[in-house]
C-alpha cells in the first residue's frame, strides 16, 4: 500500500519552528512518518484521535486528527485515500497554540481553524 504525505506552508513554518525549540519532535515526526507508512490508519500512540467535529478546527477541517509527538505538541492531519494514502500534514502546534490547553482557548481555536482551512498542500 502507497503512502504520499503532502505538506502546506504552515506545516512548514511550525516544523521549522517547533523543531528549534525542541530537536527531539524531528525524531519522534520521523517516527510518526514510518508508523503512518506501514499502516496508515493505525492510530500513533494512544494520544492520536480525531478533533472534536464540533469544535471550530473540526468544523473548519472535517476528519481532521491529531496526534502527540511530546506531552505538549501535536500534529495535526487528515488522511484520504487508499492506494495511495494520502496524509495531508497540517501543522505542529502546542496545546496553547490550539487553543486545546486548560482552560481552551475558543478564540485561538477559532483563529488556527480558519488558518488551517485555507491551506494548499504540494
Amino acid at each position: 500500500m502507497a503512502v504520499v504525505f503532502k505538506i502546506c506552508k504552515l506545516f512548514q513554518d511550525t516544523f521549522v519552528d517547533k523543531v528549534q525549540s525542541n530537536p527531539v519532535i524531528k525524531a519522534k515526526f520521523e517516527e510518526f512518518k514510518r508508523a503512518k507508512i506501514e499502516n496508515p490508519t493505525q492510530p500513533f500512540g494512544s494520544k492520536d484521535y480525531p478533533m472534536g467535529s464540533f469544535a471550530p478546527i473540526g468544523q473548519a477541517v472535517p476528519k481532521i486528527r491529531h496526534a502527540h509527538l511530546t506531552s505538549d505538541i501535536s500534529i495535526f492531519y487528515t488522511i484520504s485515500g487508499s492506494n495511495p494514502t494520502v496524509i495531508y500534514l497540517y501543522g505542529l502546534f502546542s496545546h496553547d497554540d490550539s487553543g486545546t490547553g486548560q482552560p481552551a482557548n475558543i478564540k485561538k481555536q477559532k483563529s488556527l481553524a480558519s488558518k488551517l482551512g485555507h491551506q494548499s498542500f504540494t
